[in-house]
């Protein structure tokens, strides 16, 4: 693949999107609006559509701004006028995570740049003064996530968020330093995504996914997994989705090198992330270590996991998947999770400033799927985890006192499951999986209906025990021969239950011929060698180059090559950053 090919193979999956957006009506809206602009429809409409749109939030701000550089001869003046209103009278509202800092910031600097001659901006403050402003916390939260990583990391749901600003300010801003370092964070994003890509999915541990876990491809982000890899068939619901427009309609073009990445999986491989720890308001006697990712991408799936770095029990975030095997299949048809649905008022007030007498009964009013008892999402402070290649070891140590002394597993129906020595195994017809839950559970059907036919289909194991636990191993067809051979082998294979629960032992030998050793309370070992996470990178996996703290990353892939430099100063402190999810 040229990059004149990959040009041209992105042109025609942007016209794809953004004409299907234009035919579905989605395009109503400041994010979508790109669409009509971009496909000959009435610019007249966008008047009506911005004068709606007088709630100055991070959703409005950034998208409007993101308009009027896009098509600076094609915007009304009238809507124009509206959403500068937003920008010189509207009491604005910055929003409470990362992402939508990030978002208000953005915008605020390139309104400031655009009515730079105006004597006040909304706040009574002068242009000057906000682009200030903005441009600190955004060169800090592009400093951030070049040494130490990306607070809202790998989230199916709000990577759009992310990018979209960093894309404006890349194409837009007018000074040159905020510009550049935008645009290597666009790079930095697209390439995180890349490395992790799985057939239109975000393979791995998810900071903010929710509820969707159980669904294979998810998020406003497979707008862009479709635009800058393309290897799925076009499906409109899942690709126009309308926080992805305004990158479907950008002049911006990546290096071919991101797709190639992307895209390659003839060698199964390991992919390592470091991502910074998150800031706690309360409740903790002690800071949060960083958190770690290891994510086995092999040919016919992805399995992932993350040591979270949170061992207090308020600090358990809210929406975080912590793992999942992940492969090619429909919603619901091709995913195992397993999660202990942990809830607990100290949780959410540990992130948000309401009181906890309080903060439960708030958010759940808006989210009430976040205190479920079904949960299959959602990090649990007594949740470890140790992973290698294709197999991982999953240990719970619940207090007797939990509101849900119980884990939850969720297995696809569509499969058919068999029994043999205690392991439960499936032919998923590439490749094998086979699991052992340690502990009482039986089967449950977990149905829901709700968006487009289910929220969520398939078996749920209730696991009953406050020691629950549980080993998985996934391998390919090819390497293990028929699926009787595969399961007569992982039944024969070393599994060590003597040390658990009583010493937080359990070791097991996998296929591959490793074996496999995880303490509950501290050292995992594989063949004999302990893991040390505090090693892992800013990211690694083949071709990569990123040590943590120093703001210098390679990529490369054959003959090609990709640097970032972002010209970090590490005499000065970290800008203070938070997440809530």
């Amino acid at each position: 693949m040229t990059e004149s090919d990959y040009q041209r193979q992105v042109d025609t999956r942007s016209r794809q999107a953004l004409q299907a957006s234009l035919e579905r009506g989605s395009y109503r809206s400041l994010w979508g609006f790109h669409a009509s602009l971009a496909c000959g429809g009435d610019p007249d409409e966008l008047v009506e559509i911005a004068q709606g749109h007088h709630e100055p939030g991070p959703f409005n701000i950034i998208p409007g701004m993101f308009l009027l550089g896009r098509w600076p001869d094609r915007i009304p003046a009238e809507a124009e006028k509206s959403i500068k209103h937003m920008f010189m009278e509207a009491p604005q509202q910055r929003g409470n995570t990362e992402n939508h800092w990030l978002m208000y910031y953005a915008g605020n600097l390139l309104a400031a740049e655009r009515w730079a001659d105006e004597e006040t901006l909304w706040n009574g403050l002068p242009p000057a003064a906000m682009h200030a402003e903005a441009s600190r916390w955004i060169l800090g939260m592009i400093s951030r996530t070049a040494t130490i990583g990306h607070y809202e990391y790998d989230s199916t749901g709000y990577h759009n968020e992310h990018y979209v600003p960093y894309l404006a300010l890349a194409e837009y801003a007018r000074d040159p330093y905020v510009r550049r370092q935008a645009r290597q964070m666009v790079h930095l994003l697209l390439a995180d995504m890349a490395i992790e890509y799985f057939h239109g999915a975000y393979a791995g541990g998810h900071s903010r996914e929710g509820n969707v876990n159980t669904w294979t491809q998810v998020g406003p982000g497979q707008g862009l997994n479709y635009l800058y890899f393309g290897d799925e068939e076009f499906d409109a619901d899942r690709h126009c989705h309308g926080y992805a427009i305004p990158a479907i309609a950008a002049e911006f073009r990546p290096p071919a090198l991101i797709a190639r990445m992307a895209l390659d999986r003839a060698q199964p491989h390991a992919v390592r992330k470091t991502k910074p720890p998150r800031a706690i308001y309360r409740h903790v006697s002690e800071p949060p270590d960083p958190v770690r990712k290891y994510t086995w991408m092999s040919r016919s799936f992805a399995l992932g996991s993350t040591q979270t770095g949170l061992n207090e029990a308020p600090a358990a975030p809210i929406d975080l998947t912590s793992w999942d095997l992940t492969w090619r299949g429909p919603r619901h048809h091709a995913k195992i999770v397993c999660n202990h649905p942990y809830r607990s008022p100290a949780r959410f007030s540990a992130f948000l400033p309401e009181l906890p007498q309080r903060v439960g009964r708030a958010v759940a009013t808006g989210k009430p799927y976040l205190q479920v008892s079904d949960r299959l999402f959602g990090a649990s402070p007594y949740e470890r985890m140790m992973q290698h290649e294709g197999a991982i070891i999953l240990m719970y140590q619940i207090p007797e006192d939990d509101l849900a002394p119980y884990v939850n597993c969720f297995l696809p129906k569509t499969h058919t499951w068999c029994e043999q020595d205690g392991w439960i195994l499936s032919d998923f017809g590439d490749f094998y999986v086979g699991l052992r839950i340690i502990g009482p559970y039986r089967w449950e059907d977990i149905h829901e209906s709700g968006q487009d036919g289910n929220w969520i289909d398939g078996w749920m194991l209730r696991i009953k025990d406050l020691h629950a636990a549980m080993v998985l191993e996934a391998i390919e067809a090819e390497e293990a021969g028929s699926f009787q051979n595969f399961c007569d082998a992982r039944c024969q294979e070393d599994l060590d239950l003597s040390g658990w629960p009583e010493n937080g032992l359990i070791a097991m030998d996998t296929l591959s011929g490793h074996r496999l050793e995880m303490n509950y309370e501290d050292h995992h070992t594989v063949d004999g060698k302990l893991i040390d996470y505090s090693t892992y990178p800013l990211f690694d996996g083949p071709g990569i180059d990123a040590p943590t703290d120093t703001g210098k990353i390679t990529f490369r892939h054959g003959d090609d090559k990709l640097t970032l430099d972002f010209d970090i100063d590490r005499t000065t402190a970290a800008l203070p950053m938070r997440v809530i999810g």
